[in-house]
């Protein structure tokens, strides 16, 4: 008897642990100013709001209310779904936290006053962009003024130098904040370098952040984000490829470097919607055709959304001859890992060693590189 008490005392205890501890929980609402949209987009920094599958807030009578889980405080990129269709939006940064937030949203061309209440990290962007806004607005606005008068080559010149250093001086501020401030908004601010700026950027910097930061935010879902990234940026010529798995058309797992081992590959990172990247891959057609038995392979990846449906129906019409792999949602991060997360697509050439022989070549560059090694 006293036994069982025991074990109901201790039942007790650890159900009134459980309904004590706070859910972890962002809770996001406000108002949409001046415009009729009717669904809110969230996505985070490695999705792509346009082709992706992210989160969709629906507008009541102008209002928001949403509840959304938080495992780890990330940053989201926030735009109206109907602006993202239409091809022509903007964006907001909003950091998912532990807490309320209050959103007031106005049309895209009003973007700049949204209001981002609730949360420290919230803050501290709001701090950050405010800060920066106060140093380099100002010159911007004269390089925008400088523009309208770059009528002779010599203007012209001093409008391109202008253009230079106003974003070589912004990117050394923000290396310097992020050197200074050991938190979340700063790894934002260093993927999102890492992203769209990194012909910019300086690696040994970044390598360092990247250390710092990662260890700062243990488990944290931009540590393999960020590694992935800067793995990337040495995919080069003359460098060596990034191998990875992922699913066939039938979900079976496979691996690249069992498909590409002791032949030339292209790797032919694409997608549905991306047209670009179809117009280039039929160009390569002839060209895996006529190589086909002499040692040269071409692997695909479709990144897709929500499903392969309209992969399969594309493919059926098309009849592309050669092994197809998915990547639906990004769920394999080989975007990420080949330097492109934003992006449709980019190809590959790689030779027997694993060796990248050129990235994004045209179709007579590739037939080049055979003629000289597989002839």
């Amino acid at each position: 008897m006293k036994f069982s008490n025991q074990l109901v005392l201790l039942f007790t205890a650890l159900l009134l642990i459980n309904c004590s501890k706070k859910e972890d929980v962002c809770h996001i609402h406000g108002t949409v100013v001046d415009t009729d949209a009717k669904t809110i987009l969230l996505a985070r920094l490695n999705q792509d709001i346009v082709h992706d599958s992210v989160i969709e807030i629906p507008v009541i009578n102008g209002k928001f209310d949403y509840k959304l889980h938080v495992e780890k405080p990330e940053a989201y990129e926030l735009a109206l779904k109907e602006s993202v269709k239409s091809g022509m939006y903007r964006f907001s940064t909003v950091f998912i936290e532990n807490t309320d937030i209050n959103i007031t949203i106005h049309p895209d061309d009003k973007f700049d006053k949204n209001t981002i209440e609730g949360g420290k990290l919230n803050s501290d962007f709001f701090n950050y962009k405010k800060n920066k806004d106060q140093k380099f607005k100002p010159r911007l606005e004269a390089i925008n003024s400088l523009s309208e008068k770059a009528n002779t080559p010599e203007l012209e010149r001093d409008f391109l130098d202008s253009i230079s250093k106003y974003y070589n001086d912004e990117q050394k501020w923000k290396q310097q904040y992020i050197n200074k401030n050991n938190t979340l908004v700063s790894y934002y601010l260093l993927i999102k370098s890492i992203i769209f700026d990194k012909e910019n950027i300086n690696v040994s910097e970044v390598k360092k952040s990247f250390e710092k930061l990662s260890k700062q935010f243990p488990n944290h879902p931009y540590n393999e984000l960020a590694l992935n990234l800067i793995n990337a940026m040495s995919i080069e010529a003359g460098k060596k490829f990034i191998d990875f798995t992922a699913p066939d058309l039938n979900g079976n797992p496979v691996t690249l470097s069992t498909q590409i081992e002791g032949k030339v590959a292209l790797l032919d990172l694409w997608a549905t919607w991306c047209g670009p990247c179809i117009a280039k891959s039929r160009t390569m057609v002839p060209v895996y055709n006529d190589y086909k038995d002499k040692g040269f392979t071409v692997i695909g990846v479709a990144r897709e959304k929500d499903n392969t449906k309209r992969l399969t129906e594309f493919l059926e019409k098309e009849k592309w001859p050669w092994l197809q792999l998915t990547d639906v949602d990004g769920e394999n991060k080989i975007w990420q890992k080949y330097g492109i997360p934003n992006g449709g697509g980019e190809v590959f050439l790689i030779d027997k060693t694993g060796t990248v022989l050129a990235v994004n070549p045209t179709a007579e560059e590739v037939r080049q590189h055979l003629e000289k090694i597989l002839n």
